[in-house]
């Protein structure tokens, strides 16, 4: 027993061995821990990509959200393409793979993406899986933007257009309004709706910075007429009456007394009787019995009452002819927004005529009198002139330019192309339009009628606004009272020149021209856009008035007898142009095409090919939608 008792002893107190039997028992611990770190490791890969692969899915889904305007099935697909293309289920033997998308009314796209991945190591400890969950949300975010929209509203835009064109501008700021998170951003709109000009009535009343009415020239050519009053005609002027009796020489019976008061005895006469002519002077005798007697009973002397007036003639001129020309106007009154009356009938008389001066029109001299010469004389030196008041609607005829037929670079003396220049001479000055004293006429440098011609066909399109803060919401399908009452307002009206509106928009985004106080308010860093919009193509009408006159008449943009087409030529350089000063100033500029070919001009005029088409409104709307969202930032959100 003793023995015993010191074997193990010694056995109890012997280490020799001990590693082999530690490191045994340690194999399993080590397991679980390596097995634990491989499978987190595995784990945590697994989510990295799960949420990549989410963020892409909801960033793709919010994109095209932007361009259809709606969450739909077609959303969710592009959604789940992008999901799975980046994460690789076979690479990591995932299972029960679920990526789910929805939007919310704030236009977030958000997302929900699980995944179960087998473990390696540890399900010897009876974990086989690792399960993965994560989450994600796609927005728009917007810093200050100014936005400038020059809008076709010409003829061709009535009905539904136009209303599609108003609801596109809505969705637009619908999308805009999602995409504010920051109440300290700022947001502006500007308008140049456009056809054959543009109209700046609204312009005079910015608060910010006005446009200018000595802005505008005191007196410009204009393919207008001119009355000519040369035809002689006379103004009578009689005298005060003068009357003395006559009594004839002999008794006279009864009968004869009274023939002699009616100057028809001795011989036969009138009464009144007149000697002279016009233009000479004209003597005229009124007789009247005044007694019958002395004498005897069947004869007896006879008087009467001669009255004498004299009338004496003054030559006058009658209207002749319209003059149809070109005829500088006074524009000194009209383009302070006054009501100007202007002369626009006459009432005409025969050559040689005595004319009644209450009735007939007439010059005290003979001459040409232009149609507002003609209102301001009338009761001094013209008579009965038919007067018509005229007031300036706010549309513009462009200020000097060349009809230069390369545009690059722009030649020097090109004021309308300069979006810069501070009006500070009469060539760089505008010149309102007088639609109503505008005509045109044959090729001839005059012409010579009576036939009193209707004005030129013309068209004004609705005024335009400078940069407009707009109220955002909380409310995103909130959409400002004064947005939606500039909208309704736009009239479609005209023919489509494309030059005029992107020249006026480049100007009222410009932060260096005229309305750069407006432009710059605040000094807020902004990010500028531009959106070109028109349904149709160049389409100049050579025989309207439009911004630049009666262009068949007034060459101002191409030479004498040039046709529609060389005209058309012409404006397509100079949109071009205007183009491409306006994104020289860092201005991007979105072009889009509604219901007409994307022409190689207009995608020309596009910054980096940001030019699309639009077949129908519905189309048009959701152009406009992913151009809101692309001025804004597409970002993940938390």
């Amino acid at each position: 027993m003793r023995s015993q008792d010191r074997l193990f002893g010694q056995l109890l107190w012997d280490r020799s061995g001990n590693v082999g039997l530690i490191a045994a028992a340690s194999i399993i611990p080590l397991m679980a821990l390596i097995g634990g770190g491989i499978d987190m490791s595995r784990g945590y890969l697994a989510r990295t990509q799960l949420q990549a692969a989410c963020d892409s899915g909801a960033l793709a889904g919010r994109r095209a959200m932007s361009k259809s305007g709606q969450f739909g099935q077609p959303e969710m697909d592009k959604a789940n393409a992008l999901f799975n293309a980046n994460f690789d289920a076979k690479l990591l033997n995932a299972q029960d793979v679920r990526f789910e998308t929805s939007a919310n009314e704030q236009g977030q796209v958000q997302g929900a993406a699980s995944a179960s991945v087998p473990t390696l190591l540890m399900r010897i400890f009876g974990n086989e899986t690792i399960e993965i969950e994560t989450t994600c949300m796609a927005e728009l975010q917007l810093a200050n933007a100014d936005v400038m929209f020059v809008l076709d509203t010409t003829g061709s835009m009535a009905g539904s257009r136009i209303t599609g064109l108003r609801d596109a501008v809505r969705d637009f700021h619908k999308t805009i309004n999602q995409a504010v998170t920051d109440s300290n951003t700022r947001v502006r709109y500007g308008f140049v709706p456009y056809s054959m000009t543009v109209n700046a009535k609204n312009l005079f009343n910015d608060p910010d910075a006005p446009m200018q009415r000595d802005w505008f020239v005191d007196s410009a050519p204009y393919q207008s007429r001119e009355a000519q009053f040369n035809t002689p005609v006379y103004v009578a002027t009689t005298s005060a009456p003068s009357t003395t009796t006559e009594t004839y020489a002999t008794t006279l019976t009864s009968s004869n007394c009274t023939k002699y008061a009616a100057n028809k005895y001795p011989s036969s006469g009138t009464n009144p009787s007149s000697s002279g002519s016009a233009p000479g002077n004209v003597t005229t005798r009124t007789y009247a019995f005044v007694s019958w007697t002395g004498g005897t009973s069947s004869k007896k002397y006879c008087t009467r009452s001669v009255t004498t007036r004299l009338t004496t003639h003054q030559t006058k001129f009658a209207f002749t002819n319209w003059r149809y020309k070109e005829v500088d106007l006074d524009t000194s009154e009209f383009k302070q927004g006054s009501t100007v009356a202007v002369g626009t009938s006459v009432v005409t008389a025969g050559a040689g005529s005595v004319i009644d001066p209450a009735v007939h029109s007439y010059a005290d001299q003979a001459g040409y009198y232009d149609m507002v010469t003609m209102a301001k004389k009338n009761g001094s030196e013209l008579h009965n002139i038919g007067l018509t008041n005229t007031t300036w609607n706010g549309c513009i005829e462009e200020r000097d330019t060349v009809d230069a037929a390369n545009w690059n670079p722009i030649p020097d003396d090109a004021y309308d192309l300069d979006l810069d220049h501070v009006p500070d001479s009469d060539e760089t000055r505008w010149r309102p339009m007088w639609n109503q004293l505008s005509y045109s006429r044959s090729h001839q440098q005059h012409v010579d009628t009576t036939d009193n011609y209707s004005p030129a066909y013309y068209a004004c399109p609705s005024p335009m606004m400078p940069f407009t803060e707009v109220e955002l919401s909380a409310d995103p399908n909130d959409v400002p009272a004064w947005l939606n009452t500039y909208l309704g307002a736009l009239t479609p009206t005209g023919n489509t020149y494309h030059d005029i509106g992107m020249i006026w928009g480049g100007r009222l985004a410009s932060s260096n021209g005229p309305f750069e106080a407006n432009v710059n308010k605040d000094d807020k860093p902004v990010s500028r856009h531009l959106i070109f919009m028109s349904d149709g193509q160049m389409e100049p009408y050579i025989w309207g008035y439009d911004a630049y006159g009666i262009e068949a008449l007034s060459n101002r943009v191409a030479p004498f007898n040039s046709t529609t087409n060389e005209v058309r030529d012409r404006h397509t350089a100079r949109y071009l142009a205007a183009c491409e000063a306006i994104k020289a100033k860092g201005i991007t500029v979105w072009v889009i095409a509604f219901g007409t070919a994307l022409s190689d001009e207009m995608r020309a005029c596009s910054s980096d090919g940001r030019a699309y088409s639009a077949s129908d409104t519905t189309a048009l709307r959701n152009q406009f939608k992913f151009i809101a969202s692309q001025v804004a930032n597409l970002r993940l959100g938390e």
